[in-house]
């Protein structure tokens, strides 16, 4: 047992090899394993299996994401092809599919979806980040590519991430609880424990609660004060779900969420110059470091069969709020003595957000030729950022600079209506499509500087055809755009003003795809080419006479090309084995219009892995007749990054990431030495021009017992 603060737990060698020896393949029980053609997903609004969806959708049980001790979405980008996670710390995270990004914008480029609620809307302009939702007993996550614009609209031009939670349940008690302990390379130990309950309350009525507590020690070093570990954490989630069910044609869920992260200090490290191994930390000894996150969410999901469909309303309303503290400098060594290049000090950054939405859905039901979906959706997004002590900026050798910023408010009011179907011939030609409209009024007010207000409506739409080979076998071809909404640039100097909008950001994919269940079950292909264009992506635009202005624009059009692929395979009932990856590249084409920013042709502006690739390997064995066993393996590799603009090229990575859990099963309880990060990758995880960058947790150890019940 480990027990208070571990200071420092050193690699060796031998204890990897001793983790490891029981069994050399990895995995779990074979009762574990699902047929894939037997994985439900809801990717078109409609229960399917995985194998019939055209278009790539990967999918994470509940089940997996706890046996590979994954608590946050960066753990799950670690086992998907395509999707990379920036973390940024304090519950604030990058994200990308496909290679679609920008520092920039107004809006989400990923949606992202808990249950039937959005909780990506407005995004802050300056620096946009995505909450983080957890792994608090979900059933699922799903991963959707490319554009979603016709089902999930605006801000979903990458992609879309939904994270599925279980329900209530009317016919038994049960639950689950998790406790797992771990040490950290050169940090403090951390401890985290989950739990679940499921009451029926009457033969109509059930609630399922679900809480989580995790108490994560932090490994970085603030060189000014000489205080270690200063970037800890601790994040308190808690979720109630009550489901009542008069009879089998209605059913209605309530959910009530509550997850809060606060922080020490953000886990960034001053990265600029970038020297391998070599982070700094916050400088200033009466710097504030310390912030937090929150994510509340409210909603009521009615559900009633109406015989030829059922009907779906989704009400909800979500609070997000940070108050993050930063105070970074940059040195060219670890010498507190050496040259400053820049200092931010002190600066206490407000980020608060409400969303209220409400969706009507109708969904076809049977198994006849013809299924279809039609509904609309609104929602209210008001986004308040601030700078609540200002930013003192020192540029050596003693200037000062203070910069005291007025509260800045985006809103949006918006809604949409769409509409998909599909149509089956012969019983193995499936055509499909559908369209959707978008409306989407949104205002900018910065302090006492005159509003800005603009319409953003697009038509969006989608294509496809499927042709069933074989049973569980088929070939797609599917062609999507989608659109995020443009914004606002403040009228700092009216002598001198930047253009007052900037447009809407557009996105269109071509994807080709194999899927296929082969050997009874034993072996899974999904295969998959796209190619799709980012037009008018935004850019901070810089000029600098004949005064300084920086403003945000729209750049030119890039093509993204690639391949991905997931494969898994059962050689033995108790083996299972996958590998996954993705060869991409992305190159810039021509400008667009409105386009303000350009890149040398040949050249592209993404930071996108040019290649990734996971490996996983489960394997289950008896250690007694009584004690059954499994031994987990998964590795996830990716190419270097690069990003900036012009000259200022910064490069990071290629990262490696390596897992393992070795356990066994006793009285009930589950049981499992893991570990994560054993090769200790500690590259910045995006190459951010600012310098500070979300670095990943060094080398972890741990232990984890578990119980379902």
């Amino acid at each position: 047992m480990m027990v208070g603060k571990i200071d420092r737990l050193p690699y060796c060698a031998t204890s990897l090899v001793a983790l490891l020896t029981p069994g050399i393949a990895a995995a779990q029980d074979a009762g574990d394993l699902a047929h894939p053609s037997d994985v439900v997903v809801t990717a078109q609004r409609r229960e399917q299996s995985v194998v019939d969806v055209p278009l790539t959708v990967n999918v994470l049980s509940g089940a997996d994401l706890t046996k590979r001790s994954a608590t946050s979405l960066q753990d799950i980008a670690d086992n998907v092809p395509g999707l990379d996670v920036f973390s940024q710390g304090g519950g604030k995270q990058l994200i990308q599919i496909r290679g679609i990004n920008s520092l920039r914008g107004t809006s989400s480029l990923v949606g992202i979806y808990l249950d039937e609620t959005p909780l990506t809307g407005s995004q802050d302009g300056f620096y946009p980040v995505y909450a983080d939702a957890g792994t608090l007993d979900l059933a699922r996550v799903e991963v959707l590519k490319g554009p979603q614009g016709t089902l999930f609209g605006e801000g979903a031009m990458s992609g879309v991430i939904r994270y599925v939670t279980n329900d209530p349940k009317l016919d038994r008690i049960g639950g689950t609880v998790d406790y797992s302990i771990f040490a950290t390379d050169g940090g403090s130990a951390s401890a985290q424990v989950k739990a679940a309950l499921n009451l029926p309350l009457s033969d109509t009525l059930a609630v399922r609660f679900a809480g989580e507590y995790q108490g994560n020690g932090g490994w970085l070093k603030n060189v000014g004060t000489g205080a270690k570990n200063v970037n800890s954490n601790q994040i308190y989630d808690g979720r109630v779900k009550l489901l009542w069910q008069p009879n089998s044609r209605l059913r209605v869920v309530g959910m009530i969420d509550i997850r809060h992260n606060n922080e020490d200090s953000p886990s960034y490290a001053n990265i600029l110059p970038y020297e391998d191994g070599l982070y700094r930390h916050a400088i200033d000894p009466y710097g504030r470091t310390s912030g937090v996150s929150e994510l509340d969410l409210y909603s009521l999901r009615i559900e009633y069969d109406l015989g030829f469909a059922e009907l779906m309303s989704n009400t909800a309303r979500s609070r997000r709020y940070s108050n993050s503290n930063l105070d970074q400098i940059y040195y060219a060594t670890d010498d507190p003595a050496a040259p400053i290049t820049l200092e931010i000090a002190n600066t206490r950054y407000l980020n608060k957000q409400s969303i209220t939405s409400q969706e009507l859905r109708l969904t076809s039901k049977g198994d006849g030729p013809l299924k279809w979906v039609v509904g609309g959706i609104y929602k209210d997004d008001d986004l308040l950022r601030h700078f609540l002590d200002g930013a003192e900026l020192l540029y050596p050798p003693s200037t000062t600079v203070t910069i005291l910023e007025e509260p800045i408010r985006t809103t949006s009011q918006s809604w949409a209506i769409y509409g998909d179907a599909s149509y089956t011939l012969f019983r193995r030609l499936e055509l499909g499509g559908g369209v959707r409209y978008s409306h989407d009024n949104r205002s900018f007010t910065d302090g006492d500087l005159p509003p800005l207000s603009g319409t953003f409506a697009r038509v969006t739409y989608r294509a496809f055809v499927k042709y069933d080979i074989a049973r569980d076998a088929n070939l797609y071809f599917n062609v999507g755009n989608g659109f995020r909404s443009g914004g606002f640039n403040a009228v700092v100097n009216p002598a001198f003003p930047p253009p007052l909008t900037y447009a809407p950001e557009r996105s269109m994919a071509y994807e080709a795809g194999f899927k296929a269940t082969l050997l009874d079950g034993k072996l899974g292909v999904n295969l998959a080419a796209f190619q799709q264009y980012y037009r008018g992506q935004v850019y901070d635009r810089v000029v600098l006479t004949p005064v300084f202005l920086q403003y945000t624009a729209n750049g030119g059009n890039t093509r993204i090309r690639g391949v991905e692929w997931q494969l898994t395979a059962n050689p033995a009932r108790a083996l299972k084995l996958s590998a996954s990856g993705t060869v991409m590249g992305s190159v810039f084409i021509a400008s667009s219009p409105e386009a303000e920013v350009d890149f040398p042709p040949g050249t592209s502006p993404l930071a996108l892995p040019k290649y990734s690739i996971q490996l996983a390997a489960s394997y289950a064995f008896n250690w007694s007749a009584a004690i059954p066993g499994f031994i987990d393996l998964d590795f996830n590799h990716k190419d270097k990054l690069v990003g900036g603009q012009g000259v200022t090229r910064i490069v990071t990575g290629p990262q490696s990431f390596l897992g393992a859990s070795l356990g066994a099963t006793i009285e009930g309880f589950e049981m499992a030495i893991f570990a994560r990060n054993l090769l200790n990758e500690h590259s910045p995880y995006y190459p951010t021009l600012g310098g500070i960058g979300g670095v990943p947790r060094p080398r972890q150890i741990g232990f984890r017992i578990g119980k379902a019940f």
